[in-house]
């Protein structure tokens, strides 16, 4: 099915060379409009999500037809967000040559994010590129990773023939690609016990491609020979769907997906947890069912639930967990209504699977560790689903673009690092270094945390929690448990 609804294609005839022409109808590409300002410089416009203008982020095409060391100028002028990292001088977009072959960031002092009296006072991002030659050269919002490197990805993974992988059809989305369902236990099939189970999924927002980087470093830490994978493959059973949205994916949307045959379009399925519908958004209704299936059985019990994300606002990585309102207490006390939690042994734990994940990886951000209650979140799948099941559910956010971290050095400076330097570890197995980007690097950091998490439960390791629960509440959240003690103690009072 062809990707390119909306998006510019090259043109039939090439102009003279120095005349940029542009590509971007293939999977994942987004560019709806260019318009040529001079031979240096070219206003872009990004494709809206379908049917739905408010979100345009995502882009992702392919130029060329440049001359050697000709200097180009891009304008991205119609950007949804106005608040992003670009602001802040720590985000840059992508690219990537023939000769390169690989993703690399635009350096940022070739960047520039302001706001354009020239184009209504709405903010730009403008990036400065020199062309080497005529050879087509891709550029990105982020680094991309596309449904079909998913598949391609899973099909090798089948074809190493591991006795603990599993691949499974959940479900196919409306246009007909398939969703998903990896498992991944080392038990053996003489198994007879109930076993604890780790539920993962990603990429529900398709624009969100870090959340496949890590999710692929994840899978690829638990398949491998490392001694931590195979203890975690004893003491776990892992469930993941790696891709929630693959049509908005293969589309080149940023948020939202699209439902070809439905009156009703351009849904956000992280909004339709609630009471999705079996054919509008049949990844979200299959999973569901799937969860509450686990949990209600005695025989698998599920201990956590992670769906993965990308952020563009915040550098680092970071978890969101829920408030239970069954584990806060309410009271009243100078005149002032105010809350606590209850059940600290409960609270507790929701602590330490952040405290262990930032003691592992130098981008995770406790201070950006939140449990909300906010109502705008109420129909994502960590909310729903943390009504629903009796085990604890969080999303992890990953930063689009970098993170900021101390150096080692003692004297408390901080530093920002991109998301595309690469890390190097050394094999066991083979004196070889693999190397993979740090998304991935965070995918195995979050495995070893889990293991710990493990041995943080059966009462084999202390979790030292530098603050308490009620610290890790934003603003909004403390004033609306302050208005729901109000409700409560009231009530009370009455009766």
């Amino acid at each position: 099915m062809s990707s390119n609804i909306g998006n510019v294609t090259y043109p039939d005839t090439v102009p003279g060379q120095g005349n940029l022409v542009f590509e971007a109808s293939f999977e994942s590409g987004n560019l709806g409009r260019v318009d040529k300002v001079s031979c240096s410089e070219y206003d872009l416009f990004i494709r809206p999500d379908t049917l739905n203008n408010k979100y345009r982020v995502w882009f992702y095409f392919e130029c060329k037809n440049a001359t050697e060391n000709q200097r180009i100028i891009f304008n991205i002028v119609n950007f949804s967000k106005q608040r992003t990292l670009f602001e802040m001088g720590i985000a840059a977009p992508v690219v990537k040559s023939n000769a390169q072959n690989s993703w690399a960031r635009i350096p940022s002092r070739h960047i520039y994010y302001y706001r354009s009296s020239q184009h209504n006072d709405r903010w730009i991002l403008s990036f400065a590129f020199i062309f080497e030659s005529s050879d087509p050269v891709q550029f990105a919002y982020c680094i991309p990773y596309t449904y079909g490197q998913m598949q391609a990805w899973l099909n090798q993974l089948e074809a190493r023939k591991y006795i603990f992988f599993h691949r499974d059809l959940l479900a196919h989305t409306v246009q007909k690609r398939r969703i998903d369902l990896i498992t991944i236990d080392g038990s053996p099939e003489t198994f007879q016990g109930s076993k604890k189970m780790i539920f993962l999924t990603a990429r529900v927002h398709p624009g969100e491609s870090p959340s496949s980087h890590v999710m692929h470093g994840i899978i690829e830490f638990l398949v491998s020979n490392d001694d931590r994978a195979q203890k975690l493959r004893k003491v776990y059973c892992f469930k993941i769907i790696p891709m929630l949205n693959p049509d908005g994916v293969y589309l080149g949307n940023y948020r939202r997906v699209q439902t070809v045959l439905c009156s009703l379009m351009g849904y956000d399925l992280n909004r339709m947890w609630r009471n999705p519908s079996e054919w509008a958004h049949p990844s979200i209704y299959a999973v569901k069912n799937l969860l509450t299936q686990y949990d209600n059985n005695p025989q698998a019990q599920t201990v956590i639930y992670v769906d993965l994300h990308a952020h563009s606002q915040k550098p680092n990585c970071f978890l969101y967990g829920n408030v239970s309102m069954t584990a806060v207490g309410f009271y009243f006390e100078n005149k002032k209504f105010e809350w606590f939690p209850v059940e600290e042994k409960s609270t507790s734990r929701q602590l330490w699977f952040p405290h262990l994940l930032s003691e592992l990886s130098e981008d995770y951000s406790l201070e950006f560790t939140q449990f909300n209650t906010d109502i705008e979140k109420a129909g994502t799948g960590r909310r729903t689903m943390g009504e629903l099941l009796s085990c604890l559910c969080y999303t992890l956010e990953v930063s689009f673009f970098s993170y900021r971290h101390v150096d080692s050095s003692g004297n408390g400076i901080q530093h920002t690092t991109p998301y595309l330097q690469y890390k190097c570890r050394l094999s066991k197995n083979i004196r070889e270094f693999f190397i993979r980007f740090s998304d991935e690097a965070l995918g195995e950091a979050f495995c070893r945390a889990l293991l710990n998490f493990y041995e943080a439960d059966c009462g084999l390791r202390e979790v030292i929690l530098e603050r308490p629960f009620k610290s890790f509440l934003p603003a909004r959240a403390q004033k609306s448990l302050k208005k729901q003690a109000r409700k409560v103690i009231q009530t009370v009072m009455m009766k």
